[in-house]
């Protein structure tokens, strides 16, 4: 299942990346910092599953 996660989160490019959280925010009446603080966050979570996955293959 993190798998199958990870490979619909990979695929995305920062742009599609910022619309989606910048969607779920307006839904959440949410302001700027708080966007950037979970892209930031979202980023930092597929660089730790990137490094993962280079492990496992090696």
């Amino acid at each position: 299942e993190h798998f199958h996660l990870f490979d619909y989160d990979y695929e995305y490019d920062d742009e599609q990346l910022v619309q989606e959280i910048q969607q779920q925010l307006q839904s959440h009446n949410s302001n700027q910092m708080e966007m950037i603080e979970q892209m930031v966050n979202r980023k930092y979570e597929l660089e730790l599953w990137r490094e993962e996955i280079q492990h496992l293959k090696n």
